[in-house]
């Protein structure tokens, strides 16, 4: 779990605000990630107002219901995990990966809630799965994004990933409202091996 502080981010008592990432492990969280995805969900209904036929394909309602019934299974570590951020023990955002293959992983469902937004909540949550992928073995990351997220975009970009060709198979007339992006994920550091004093290694 990482804890931060949240500059220029004071609840109303002005407590200073800290923002924690965790992986979901209690049922507690896991309902706090649901109705994150819903709102993530209305965010794009709102988003997408004019493609809502989009939004009403790729999230049909009863899609819908099993994917987030099924998350546990989904995003089961240690190949998959969802990251839970919450200021002050306020839920406010999330993100997930899941397997593709033994070294490629997906990012799926990051999502801020808007009146959390502007505080690098959505960079802290990308950095935290990207480290914890590359932990897992992963050495490849990628993702799929709607053409008007636009914040989403450069944030990616800023982290490395890159325009791709898509990567699983979509419809045409959905693939051309997305954008398929990939990023290398960083080598995890070495352990290192501490020595008791006076003990030397000699190199051959």
């Amino acid at each position: 779990m990482s804890r931060l502080p949240l500059t220029g981010c004071k609840p109303a008592d002005h407590r200073e605000s800290e923002l924690s990432i965790t992986e979901v492990r209690a049922p507690e969280d896991l309902e706090d990630i649901r109705r994150l995805c819903n709102g993530f969900l209305d965010w794009l209904r709102t988003r997408y107002a004019h493609e809502r036929w989009l939004i009403d394909r790729y999230y049909a309602p009863e899609k819908w219901a099993a994917v987030l019934a099924d998350l546990p299974h989904l995003h089961a570590p240690p190949d998959g995990d969802m990251l839970i951020a919450r200021i002050n023990g306020r839920p406010v955002g999330c993100v997930m990966v899941r397997k593709l293959d033994d070294t490629t992983c997906e990012m799926k469902r990051l999502f801020v809630s808007p009146d959390a937004r502007g505080h690098n909540i959505g960079r802290k949550l990308c950095e935290r799965l990207m480290s914890l992928s590359a932990e897992r073995g992963y050495r490849i990351m990628r993702l799929d994004t709607g053409i008007r997220h636009d914040e989403a975009i450069p944030l990616y970009q800023s982290l490395g990933f890159h325009m791709r060709e898509p990567y699983y198979d979509c419809p045409a007339d959905v693939a051309a409202f997305l954008h398929f992006m990939e990023a290398e994920l960083p080598c995890p550091p070495k352990p290192t091996v501490s020595h008791p004093p006076g003990q030397h290694t000699s190199e051959m």
